[in-house]
Formats: structure tokens, C-alpha cells, sequence
């Protein structure tokens, strides 16, 4: 009956360390930007239990890739593309 008790106390402790849903790898947080964002915002609440989970390292690596990719992908502008010396 011991070991029974010991049995349950040990199941109902592992399940409360399950996490709450699916983990989503970085493409998947790079295709949906709602989400991304909805996950951020969770992360960001909670820090301590969240922070380090693989949806807040998944969703932070993809916010990342985002705007690296915005700040580098800058049109330049026209007049010293088309001629840089008549400047």
C-alpha cells in the first residue's frame, strides 16, 4: 500500500512538470507571426517559469531572424544606386 502511495505521489509530480502544449521549432514561429508574438508576450510575463522553455527560445530566435532580416533589407535609395559619382 506504501509503495502504491509513493507510485501516485511520483505520477502526479511528473505531471505537473509536463509542459502545456506542443513545442514549435523557429520555422514554425517565422510562419506565423500572431503567435509569435502571442508567445513573446507569455514569455515575457512569466520569465521565470516560461523564459527558458523551447517555445520562448523558438519564438525569440524567430522575432530575431525578423528583424535582422527587416534592418538589413533596407531599399536603398534611388538617385545614388542609379548614379553613385554624381553625387
Amino acid at each position: 500500500m506504501r509503495r502504491l502511495g509513493f507510485l501516485g505521489l511520483a505520477a502526479l509530480t511528473l505531471a505537473g512538470c509536463s509542459p502545456a502544449g506542443p513545442a514549435h521549432d523557429k520555422a514554425y514561429y517565422l510562419a506565423h507571426a500572431d503567435e509569435r508574438g502571442a508567445m513573446l508576450e507569455r514569455c515575457r510575463n512569466d520569465p521565470g517559469g516560461l523564459g527558458k522553455s523551447a517555445n520562448c527560445v523558438n519564438a525569440l530566435a524567430a522575432a530575431g531572424t525578423v528583424e535582422s532580416n527587416r534592418f538589413w533589407d533596407v531599399k536603398k535609395p534611388r538617385g545614388r544606386v542609379e548614379n553613385p559619382s554624381g553625387l
